[in-house]
């Protein structure tokens, strides 16, 4: 059989809020851990389109420069402008 340990009626109730909080804290920690994984999750998603956009940039560059260089090589007179506004649009802007 358990001993008795006689114990202050203040020190059981501070016990019994110890108790309480732990708990909670407990609870807190499995939402927050939940949480965390999820934002892990949905930053890899973003990672992973991240990537995959940057390689259909890079697909899209090098047939835009494959194009420019064919009005290039069929002497078009308006290659220059074309070749202008594709090196523009490359960068980001406007020719």
């Amino acid at each position: 059989m358990a001993k008795f340990i006689p114990v202050e009626p203040e020190k059981w109730a501070e016990m019994v809020k110890a108790q309480a909080e732990v708990a909670r804290l407990e609870h807190l920690v499995k939402y927050w851990k939940v949480e965390a994984e999820t934002d892990n999750a949905r930053w890899l998603r973003v990672l992973e389109e991240n990537a995959r956009l940057k390689a259909e940039v890079e697909r899209l560059t090098k047939a835009g420069d494959a194009m420019m260089g064919w009005i290039d090589h069929q002497h078009d007179d308006s290659g220059y402008i074309h070749s202008e506004a594709w090196e523009a649009a490359k960068k980001g802007g406007n020719p």
